[in-house]
C-alpha cells in the first residue's frame, strides 16, 4: 500500500490501524493494519518506504489524515543498558503518537 492508497483509506472513513517500527533505531517502516490484513507502507517502486525517524514518519502519515499511531521498538538488551531482560513473550515496547500534533510539520 503506498501513501496516496493509504490517503484515499482515511479520506472514505477506513482508517487503517498504524505502526511504526524501529529497527536498530536508524531505520522506521510503517506497517499498516485494516481489517483484510497486514501490510507495509510501499514506494511506488514496491520497495518498503523507510524513514529516518519516527518523527519523520508520524509526518508522512499526518500528511495524508492519519490521527493515531503506535511506535513499536523492541525492548533493549539488558547487557547494553544494565536492565533486567524483557520477559514478555512479545518482546515490542509500544508508544502513542497522537499524529494531529504533527499535521502543521507536512
Amino acid at each position: 500500500m503506498t501513501i496516496s492508497d493509504l490517503k484515499k483509506l482515511i479520506e472514505h472513513g477506513q482508517a487503517p490501524a498504524l505502526e511504526i517500527h524501529a529497527f536498530e533505531g536508524i531505520i522506521y517502516l510503517v506497517k499498516i493494519i485494516t481489517d483484510v490484513g497486514e501490510t507495509m507502507l510501499k514506494k511506488e517502486d514496491g520497495n518498503n518506504q523507510t524513514f529516518k525517524s519516527s518523527t519523520q514518519a508520524g509526518i508522512a502519515l499526518a500528511g495524508v489524515g492519519g490521527k493515531e499511531a503506535v511506535i513499536v521498538h523492541q525492548c533493549a538488551y539488558d547487557e547494553v543498558i544494565g536492565h533486567d531482560p524483557c520477559l514478555r513473550e512479545d518482546a515490542a515496547l509500544r508508544t502513542p503518537m497522537d499524529l494531529r500534533l504533527l499535521a502543521s510539520f507536512g
